[in-house]
């Protein structure tokens, strides 16, 4: 009994890590200044707009939502195990605030190239993140288990609905985005294509790095997963 809840702490202490390199993606992903992750734009869209609420406020609420949408689509298949995403998206949502608040007392007004050297670490850090929580079986994130639910709904790949859900996000932040501010990159002026690929105003939230976010990560993990795998 003693070795079983050992385990269980051991996993979710691991797990726990993971998550806070996630976090930390995240949290560099918005201080480069490039783009965020399509999973994480709709909510630093929300704060740009009520910046009276932190980043890490708005992912907690958008990850409520996708448990509520698993809810809806798994039904009586929804195991109460499950409500663990409620404590894991708070937890969260901390870590991603902290981390912000580290980075920009270290990291302040980075040149391009730092913003772009920064963009791939964030890439990096987050496969290393999510590998961890893979082989943990502990902690996982609201999004990645909504994409479980629609892909046992609809008996589609895990990755392909991914791909589905990511764009889907950054379709809802342009349109935030637009609502808000009327432009679908973020709240800075854009009056041309390289202003916003180049970010050359602050609060950028769709942009070249999320579209490196969205690739970086998945290609990476092809090589962090199987070598932490020796780990575990």
């Amino acid at each position: 009994m003693k070795s079983k809840a050992f385990d269980t702490i051991k996993r979710y202490a691991i797990a726990t890590v993971g998550l806070f390199l996630v976090a930390s993606g995240i949290a560099l992903s918005i201080v480069c200044n490039l783009g965020t992750a399509p999973l994480s734009c709709a909510a630093y869209v929300l704060n740009l707009k009520f910046s009276s609420i932190s980043v890490g406020a708005f992912i907690f609420i958008v990850n409520m939502v996708y448990m509520l949408v698993q809810v809806l689509l798994l039904r009586r298949n929804f195991k109460l195990v499950s409500l663990m995403q409620i404590a894991a998206s708070l937890l969260f949502g901390y870590m991603v605030d902290a981390s912000l608040w580290m980075l920009s007392a270290v990291l302040e007004d980075p040149s391009l190239a730092a913003r772009f050297v920064l963009l791939f670490v964030a890439g990096a850090v987050t496969a290393v993140g999510v590998s961890i929580e893979v082989h943990s079986k502990a902690w996982m994130l609201s999004a990645e288990m909504t994409v479980a639910a629609f892909s046992s709904v609809l008996g589609k790949r895990f990755d392909r609905v991914k791909i589905v859900m990511d764009s889907s996000m950054v379709v809802i932040a342009a349109a935030l985005s637009w609502a808000f501010f009327g432009n679908p990159f973020g709240s800075g002026e854009f009056t041309t294509l390289s202003d916003m690929l180049l970010a050359r105003t602050p609060g950028v939230v769709i942009g070249l790095g999320t579209l490196v976010l969205a690739v970086l990560p998945g290609f990476l993990m092809r090589f962090t997963t199987p070598a932490l795998g020796r780990l575990f």
